[in-house]
């Protein structure tokens, strides 16, 4: 197996106290701390703040990056179909769901195209799914047995769909709806 050294040219620093100003990559050991430490520059260098949401829920359907995603469905004291499309630096109200629903599953690369898969609307569980071609959305073919609290990935042309129950999630949702926790639930 190859050394540092071998790999790198050089051997590891070792110093009594960090760097004041180290460079991207360089690694040392700290015999104060008596930890080795490397130097990594984080893209970006720091979390930032998008535009807030039009309408605050939880429990919703998403998906798209960073800069073109969609937010749909969830709860907002009761259940929606509200729709939102992010452009990068703000939220705008498009076109809502058919059904509403809470703890979809949703996914798709942008804002142009995306899936609502299954959910609870309002309850029990949903087999609906509905796609979104960018200004609308349709009903497409649902999953076999209705779900909630599921999840999604790939993309609005080719999704899987992955039925994984999140036990506080529902607790959330159960307490919301009857008042009170009822486990095993489907």
């Amino acid at each position: 197996m190859a050394t540092y050294k071998e790999i790198n040219g050089t051997d590891i620093t070792v110093v009594s106290s960090d760097p004041s100003n180290p460079l991207i990559g360089e690694v040392w050991y700290n015999t104060t701390t008596q930890k080795l430490k490397g130097y990594q520059q984080v893209l970006g260098n720091a979390w930032s703040t998008g535009g807030n949401l039009n309408t605050a829920r939880f429990g919703r359907g998403s998906a798209g990056t960073q800069t073109a995603a969609l937010y749909f469905g969830g709860n907002d004291g009761s259940d929606s179909a509200l729709t939102e499309a992010y452009d990068g630096s703000s939220w705008t109200e498009v076109n809502d769901l058919n059904s509403a629903r809470i703890v979809g599953a949703g996914n798709g690369a942008t804002n142009t195209a995306a899936l609502a898969i299954a959910g609870s609307s309002p309850s029990p569980a949903t087999a609906i799914t509905e796609q979104w071609n960018g200004t609308s959305w349709t009903e497409v073919g649902d999953v076999n047995t209705a779900r909630y609290a599921a999840a999604s990935s790939g993309t609005s042309t080719s999704a899987l769909f992955l039925v994984v129950y999140l036990f506080l999630l529902l607790q959330l949702k159960m307490k919301l709806k009857v008042g009170m926790v009822q486990v095993g639930q489907k």
